[in-house]
C-alpha cells in the first residue's frame, strides 16, 4: 500500500522502493536512516527529530554502532517517518486507519506493555535540557510526553526540582503547549528544593496523551557537574542533553544508573559529548527506566580563565 507524499516526509519511489522495503523487512535501522538520509535529502537532525532521538543516536544507527531491540523504538521510527506498520511487521498505524486521529490514537503502546501498566501514567518521552552559562547558572526545561492509561482524567502532575547551588526559591514557569494549558502550583520551597504540580486544562483524558512542559531557573553549577534524575513513573525513554558556555577544556562525562535495591551500573558508553570552542555538549538516551530508578550523569569541565 502506498501513501501520498504528504503523510511521509520520505518521497514516494523511495518508500516502495526495493532497499527500502528489504531494510523494514529486517527492522534495519541503520539501513533505513542511510536510505532516508543518502536519497530522501534528509538530515541527521531532521530525523532524530521525527524519531524522536538525538541526532547522535541516528549517526550510531547508520555506522552499525547500536541496533533497535525494544518495539516502541520501532514504532517511533513508524510514526516518525509514515512508514506502513506492514512494512516494518507491526500492526497498521493509527496514523494509516484515520486521516484525522484523535490525538489520544496517535500514541502507539504495545497492548503487553499497556495490560502491565493499567492504572498508571506513563512516560513515553521525557527530556532534559541543561542550558548552562559560563558562570555555571543554568535553565532547566523538561518536557514530559505522557500516556494516561487510568480511568480518571488527568488533571495534576506532581514534580520536584532540587539544585545544590543556587538562589532559591527557584523560578518555574510553564511551557506553552497547543493543546493543553499548564500552571504551575506551589507546594513547598525549602532553598533550592522546590516541590509543585503541574495542573493540566483540559484534563488529559483516559488513553490520552500530552506533553507537560516546564522551564525552571535559579540553580547554579560551581565545582561540580552533575544532574541526577529520579525516576518516578515508567519511562519508555529519558534523554538528557546539556550544553554549557565558557568551556575551556571538557574532560570526561561518565553516567551511573541506580536500581531500587540499590545496584548500580555504569553505561559510559551511552553517553556521547563534545567540546566546540567554548561550548560543551553532552547527551545521555535511555530507555524503559521503572519508578524508583536513578540515573546520573557527570561531566568534567574547566572554565575559560581557571
Amino acid at each position: 500500500m502506498t501513501y501520498p507524499s504528504r503523510e511521509s516526509p520520505l518521497p514516494d519511489a523511495l518508500l516502495t522502493s526495493p532497499a527500502m522495503r528489504r531494510a523494514c523487512a529486517e527492522r534495519d535501522v541503520g539501513a533505513i536512516f542511510a536510505l532516508a538520509r543518502d536519497h530522501g535529502g534528509m538530515s541527521l537532525s531532521r530525523l532524530g527529530r521525527l524519531c524522536e532521538m538525538t541526532p547522535s543516536r541516528v549517526g550510531d544507527y547508520i555506522k552499525g554502532r547500536a541496533r533497535v531491540r525494544q518495539q516502541h523504538v520501532v514504532e517511533r521510527i513508524a510514526d516518525g517517518l509514515r512508514i506502513p506498520g506492514e512494512l516494518l511487521g507491526l500492526a497498521p498505524r493509527p496514523w494509516q486507519a484515520d486521516p484525522d486521529p484523535d490525538p489520544a490514537d496517535e500514541v502507539a503502546v504495545a497492548p503487553g506493555l499497556r495490560a502491565r501498566l493499567a492504572d498508571s501514567v506513563v512516560e513515553l518521552d521525557l527530556g532534559i535540557t541543561l542550558e548552562v552559562d559560563k558562570e555555571g547558572w543554568a535553565q532547566v526545561t523538561y518536557r514530559h510526553h505522557v500516556l494516561n492509561l487510568t480511568d480518571r482524567p488527568l488533571t495534576r502532575f506532581a514534580r520536584e526540582l532540587w539544585f545544590e547551588h543556587g538562589e532559591g526559591p527557584l523560578e518555574i514557569t510553564p511551557v506553552p503547549d497547543a493543546k493543553h494549558n499548564v500552571a504551575v502550583e506551589r507546594i513547598h520551597d525549602a532553598g533550592t528544593l522546590a516541590k509543585f504540580a503541574c495542573r493540566v486544562s483540559p484534563p488529559v483524558p483516559p488513553m490520552g496523551s500530552a506533553t507537560i512542559s516546564y522551564r525552571c531557573t535559579g540553580g547554579r553549577f560551581t565545582e561540580g557537574h552533575y544532574w541526577r534524575q529520579a525516576i518516578t513513573r515508567y519511562t519508555l525513554r529519558l534523554h538528557i542533553d546539556v550544553r554549557q558556555q565558557g568551556v575551556a577544556r571538557l574532560v570526561d562525562a561518565t553516567a551511573v544508573e541506580e536500581y531500587p535495591d540499590g545496584a548500580t551500573q555504569p553505561i559510559d558508553a551511552e553517553v556521547r559529548w563534545s567540546h566546540e570552542g567554548s561550548e560543551a555538549s553532552v547527551q545521555l538516551v535511555r530507555e524503559d527506566l521503572r519508578p524508583n530508578q536513578f540515573v546520573t550523569l557527570h561531566w568534567e569541565a574547566v572554565r575559560e580563565g581557571t
